[in-house]
């Protein structure tokens, strides 16, 4: 089973494009300890904004909403960040 997670993200505290690399940068690292895959895929050029997509591999269907509803947590207590809008998917194999 695999989940994959389309996040637009506000970062209203990022004053420059490096601001927002450093906050990306960490989100990442963060998310890559959980152990799912992490891509920016737009608004590179944009200070304030983001597009992040996550995907994670599970056992089951269970065990994906279980890695995902945890990825979940952890990004809302992102204090940096602000979750504009939540898009996910689930395949199976």
């Amino acid at each position: 089973m695999f989940c994959n997670v389309k996040l637009e993200l506000e970062l209203p505290y990022a004053s420059s494009l490096k601001d927002k690399r450093q906050i990306i940068r960490s989100l990442k690292d963060r998310l890559r300890r959980k152990n799912v895959s992490v891509v920016e895929s737009n608004h590179q050029d944009s200070w304030q904004r983001a597009t992040v997509e996550i995907s994670l591999a599970a056992v089951s269907y269970g065990a994906a909403e279980e890695k995902r509803n945890e990825v979940k947590r952890m990004l809302l207590n992102y204090d940096e960040m602000k979750i504009a809008d939540w898009r996910e998917e689930f395949a199976a194999l």
